[in-house]
């Protein structure tokens, strides 16, 4: 068995014993791994007081070697550690490792294996977790939590975003303010974010503190900066674009051999903001005159989206890939079909390169990784969102898991659902239309209603103007052409204008 090469699976498992204690193993062949237990074929130390009992808890692990070290991680922990990882106890089990470097601790005898409670004491199991940010993807994610025990808290500048009233406490406050997220957030048992222009700082603190972060800091950090984002890839070897760091526009204009290529906004950057496409000398007064990232333009056949859950043990769970169609105009996305129609060897690629991404973050959540697909089938990341995503919106109704669904499932310390999908889905962004502004009209939507499995999301923004998100159409069917002109014929009749 070659060392670092990866098999088909490697299990490393707990074992219950009847003396209370726990055994660790690795195995290929868990099932019969645990017969030899129980018949002590496998373990000459087992005698008539210490009897394997109950398999506890399991992880898969591709690599061998990495196989290797977390058996040798687990075995070395206390009781206490390794109850508190069967129990799927993950802030226990952070308070815990914290211990191991203190002599002094007010938790110090759960070192020692004594029984233990989760240290925020309340009389409710019910857990508060919070949202930075109260868009459409709270709303959303808010929507998918009222099927859980759970209290949610949201902060946002806007009291009457869309997640204001559908959260169990909102705060007004600025998400990039460092006492504001902190304040807000250490009370909480966990945080998740919708966008990523939040105060990692408050974040990391907060994370030190035995609050849960999804997605973790060290993760967020890297994301949000492009500069950042694209030095991870390279540093991991994740294929990727050529790109060059630009700091203003001076230092752009020095590199006008490299264009055609997109000039991309380090920080602050959002939907299709943030972004120039400089093909010629020509457009380099376009670029921006701050650090950016300039990107070797790819001749992309496939846009493609692959969601990823990533819950607390490491387990990931994939949704089937997207196929996102830009409007170049806007920079946004026009619409999306699920699952997307590219060769089952490009899918390999794209799946593997997505779950590389997301296993070299080091962070539990969803992820949104963006990749184009080049005329000769070759497989760069753009880039990865830490977060729910546009481009999942679809697995509300098309899949038996939804994202928001799945992030819940994460942050509870649930198992995670199933990613299958129900029917194939095909979204359509309904956009404010051009020449509106103000109070938010949605023309079309009778006619469009009485079709077939077809669903409709309003994202409770009371205004309206050009290019802005305002709600998306979802619609499933098994034949992708049906899906493609009910799509076409929702965009041509569904409109969101002002109120006149």
């Amino acid at each position: 068995m070659l060392y670092n090469a990866p098999q088909a699976v490697c299990y490393v498992y707990v074992i219950l014993c009847n003396d209370d204690s726990y055994y660790t193993g690795l195995t290929d062949d868990l099932m019969r791994r645990f017969e030899e237990h129980v018949k002590g074929q496998y373990e000459a130390c087992y005698t008539f007081k210490k009897r394997p009992l109950i398999l506890k808890y399991y992880e898969t692990i591709p690599f061998l070697k990495d196989a290797v070290e977390r058996e040798r991680q687990i075995k070395g922990w206390s009781k206490a550690k390794k109850k508190a990882l069967i129990e799927g106890n993950f802030h226990m089990l952070q308070l815990l490792s914290q211990c191991n470097n203190l002599s002094h601790h007010k938790y110090k005898d759960l070192e020692k294996g004594h029984d233990y409670a989760r240290p925020t004491i309340r009389p409710s199991t019910t857990l508060r977790i919070g949202i930075l940010g109260g868009g459409q993807l709270g709303r959303m994610l808010l929507q998918a939590a009222a099927n859980y025990p759970v209290e949610t808290y949201v902060m946002e500048n806007d009291e009457n975003c869309p997640s204001a009233h559908l959260c169990h406490h909102f705060t007004k406050g600025d998400i990039s303010n460092f006492d504001d997220v902190y304040n807000f957030g250490k009370g909480l048992d966990a945080l998740t974010i919708e966008i990523e222009a939040v105060n990692e700082d408050a974040l990391q603190k907060l994370e030190t503190e035995g609050v849960r972060i999804y997605p973790k800091p060290a993760a967020l950090k890297t994301i949000k900066n492009k500069i950042l984002q694209k030095q991870f890839y390279k540093d991991n070897e994740i294929p990727t674009s050529e790109f060059i760091i630009t700091q203003n526009k001076t230092d752009l204009n020095h590199h006008t051999g490299f264009l055609p290529a997109a000039h991309k906004l380090a920080m602050g950057g959002y939907d299709g903001r943030g972004v120039e496409l400089l093909r010629t000398k020509d457009d380099l007064v376009k670029g921006f005159d701050a650090p950016a990232v300039l990107e070797k333009l790819v001749t992309i056949k496939k846009e493609i989206a692959v969601i990823i859950a990533v819950a607390d043990n490491n387990e990931n769970a994939l949704y089937p890939s997207v196929d996102m169609v830009f409007d170049n105009r806007l920079n946004l996305l026009d619409y999306q079909i699920s699952p997307a129609d590219i060769p089952e060897k490009v899918l390999w690629k794209v799946e593997a390169v997505a779950l590389k991404v997301v296993k070299d973050l080091k962070s539990p959540g969803i992820f949104a990784v963006e990749l184009f697909v080049d005329i000769d089938d070759n497989v760069f990341v753009n880039e990865t969102a830490p977060r729910v995503h546009n481009s999942g919106h679809h697995t509300i109704e098309a899949n038996f898991s939804s994202q928001f669904d799945m992030l819940w499932r994460v942050m509870l310390g649930y198992p995670l659902g199933s990613t299958e999908h129900i029917l194939p889905a095909a979204i359509v962004n309904l956009l404010g239309a051009e020449g509106h502004s103000g109070e938010a009209v949605y023309e079309g939507l009778h006619e469009i209603l009485q079709i077939e499995n077809v669903f409709v999301h309003i994202y409770g923004k009371k205004q309206t103007k050009p290019g802005r998100k305002m709600g998306h159409i979802t619609i499933l069917s098994k034949e992708k052409q049906e899906l493609i002109h009910q799509a076409n014929r929702i965009k041509q009749t569904v409109k969101v204008v002002a109120r006149s």
